[in-house]
């Protein structure tokens, strides 16, 4: 099986002149799509650092080639152009769609299934009761909000199928 990376040459710094290459790799992880981010030298094949973020792989990556570069303050943008960087601007609130606050208002923010308690912006999802699979519809009666856990876990079953086996693995639990 090949896999095919996505190449961008890094210049710079420590990085030179495109001798190394910001390279991403599209993974699964939990479940969900999601992008790996390499530092590599591409003559070699060397892994100089890998993360799901893209500024820590860069940041780490800087560190192995240059240690002492992670503690030198000319690093920074604001320190090399400082008239026009200027203070930080505060991060903008992240958009949330009028679906996405209606089913969050709908479970009162928190996991249908666990109740753990889940932020507006955060990382929960809108959850089929009865799965799209199984004929379920995009209805507002049929979404309610999930954790990652609980949406993951439940998979394709109705919403009574999975109560009733997290509660028989609870008993079981229970028993042990």
């Amino acid at each position: 099986m090949k896999i095919s990376m996505l190449q961008r040459p890094l210049s710079g710094g420590v990085f030179g002149q495109g001798q190394y290459a910001l390279a991403t790799l599209p993974t699964i992880t939990e479940g969900l799509h999601a992008v790996r981010f390499m530092i590599v030298d591409p003559r070699s094949g060397a892994v100089l650092s890998v993360s799901e973020d893209k500024g820590e792989a860069i940041a780490s990556a800087r560190r192995a080639l240059d240690p002492t570069a992670a503690n030198d303050p000319t690093w920074t943008q604001d320190a090399l152009w400082p008239e026009l960087v200027g203070p930080p601007a505060p991060p903008k609130p992240r958009k949330v769609s009028r679906r996405r606050r209606e089913v969050y208002e709908k479970s009162e923010g928190r996991c249908h299934y666990c109740r753990t308690a889940l932020t507006l912006d955060g990382k929960w999802h809108i959850e089929h009761m009865v799965p799209r699979a199984l004929g379920g519809e995009d209805d507002s009666g049929n979404l309610v909000a999930a954790c990652a856990r609980c949406n993951l876990a439940k998979r394709d079953r109705t919403a009574l199928e999975y109560v009733q086996l997290a509660a028989a693995k609870d008993a079981r639990d229970a028993s042990s």
